[in-house]
């Protein structure tokens, strides 16, 4: 990965998601594009890359948001594990099923997060809240997910493909 690179792509996320969307978009509901780095990034980046956005990605978010301090880096982090394990065996072709995750994780991360919520003690309508972020969540998200998608894929390093191609070639020569 050119790290200059995923250096500034992670600022101007940063600065998007803090700066440009909540213009853009009704204070009940906004794309999460931050989120949608992260899950991409571990998807297609691997489990290290994959926990290291996620702590970044969600120690920016719990600083933008400014309630609940830690609660979008652990769910970040259980997110992250999870697509790097399903990422394994994703090929840049596959942009479907790179978008059916997309849109599961959006799921599975606002689920998370309802969970937190109520086990913090906060009073939840669980079905209002899963309804009224979940709908427009997923349409966001899935709007974003294969331009991010596109971005991320950019982010890789040929030698660290080229190196793991040549391991399955050498792996299927046994």
């Amino acid at each position: 990965m050119k790290k200059l690179n995923c250096i500034m792509t992670a600022f101007i996320v940063f600065i998007l998601q803090s700066a440009v969307l909540p213009f853009m978009f009704n204070g009940v509901s906004q794309p999460n594009l931050i989120f949608v780095f992260v899950v991409l990034m571990a998807l297609h980046h691997g489990q290290r890359i994959g926990i290291i956005t996620a702590l970044l990605g969600g120690f920016c978010q719990d600083v933008i948001i400014g309630n609940f301090f830690g609660m979008h880096l652990l769910v970040y982090l259980i997110v992250a594990l999870v697509c790097s394990y399903l990422g394994r065996d994703i090929d840049k072709d596959q942009w479907v099923l790179t978008l059916l995750i997309v849109l599961g994780a959006t799921e599975v991360g606002l689920a998370l997060t309802c969970g937190f919520l109520f086990l913090a003690g906060q009073y939840i309508n669980i079905a209002a809240y899963l309804l009224e972020f979940s709908i427009p969540m997923l349409v966001y998200h899935g709007i974003l997910a294969l331009p991010v998608d596109h971005i991320v894929w950019h982010l890789r390093r040929e030698d660290a493909f080229l190196r793991v191609s040549r391991l399955s070639l050498v792996n299927e020569g046994d």
